[in-house]
């Protein structure tokens, strides 16, 4: 039976919370979560992968049960907390896959420590131009709680807009993370507006993978993404949209395994 274990890494910032799935002897792949998400949402997809690799999916500050990060933080604050982790926990070498912010922070630790990361999986990656980044700013609320609840049912109409056919149950899930995170989501997306994602990812010589499901908010991102990679591959999951971990586990599994024999 494969069990999900929890845990803690300690880091000179704070504590990291992480799941891990370790049925096999392999360089562990390690998954990284969308804004405002957390590690919850690898769950399926690490029971799927639990045959072929030793997975561990980390809570990024803020998020989930790791800790606060302080305001104004930056994606490479966010790669540093989540290598020191890694390294706490004795992870000498991975594979990393990132879906949406996780691709970005991704990118962050690939270029920051070239020899640490094998291989990477970026689904969805955050290959923004002035125009996107506009818009994205100009949807983002402060965060505040309304004496009516509306602040509750304001980020379920966001979500469901994003994807009307995802389950409630995932829905509900994302809105409580959501309402965890407060201040820290949109902390994430300015850190992400603010990283040098292009430069970054041009420097990098490792294979790389860039993925998307069809529908997904940051489809029009994978074509850019794919001509400046050194070593890069792309795919396209058809009818898929920002939830496709959670809706469609074992297509990302099947291509996760595909690329990383």
């Amino acid at each position: 039976m494969s069990i999900i274990r929890k845990g803690y890494a300690d880091t000179p910032n704070g504590q990291v919370h992480f799941r891990q799935l370790k049925n096999v002897d392999r360089v562990p792949l390690v998954l990284l979560h969308q804004t405002a998400s957390s590690g919850m949402m690898f769950e399926p997809l690490m029971t799927l992968l639990s045959d072929s690799f030793h997975t561990l999916a980390l809570d990024t500050p803020g998020f989930g049960a790791s800790f606060q990060p302080p305001s104004g933080f930056s994606i490479q604050y966010i790669s540093d907390v989540l290598y020191a982790a890694l390294r706490q926990l004795g992870v000498e070498s991975c594979y990393l896959f990132g879906h949406h912010t996780g691709a970005a922070i991704a990118v962050q630790m690939a270029h920051d420590h070239p020899n640490f990361i094998q291989k990477m999986v970026l689904s969805g990656p955050p290959l923004l131009n002035e125009t996107q980044i506009n818009e994205l700013k100009a949807s983002l609320k402060p965060f505040a709680i309304a004496e009516d609840g509306s602040h509750l049912t304001q980020v379920w109409e966001r979500i469901r807009k994003r994807d009307s056919a995802l389950p409630l149950e995932t829905v509900h899930r994302e809105v409580l993370l959501t309402q965890s995170a407060r201040e820290a989501a949109q902390g994430a997306y300015q850190a992400v507006f603010e990283q040098p994602f292009q430069s970054q990812l041009e420097a990098l010589e490792i294979p790389i993978l860039v993925m998307a499901g069809e529908h997904d908010t940051l489809r029009a991102s994978l074509e850019p993404t794919y001509s400046i990679l050194k070593n890069g591959m792309m795919k396209v999951i058809p009818n898929q949209g920002p939830y496709l971990c959670d809706q469609n586990p074992q297509t990302v599994a099947d291509v996760i395994k595909e690329f990383i024999r």
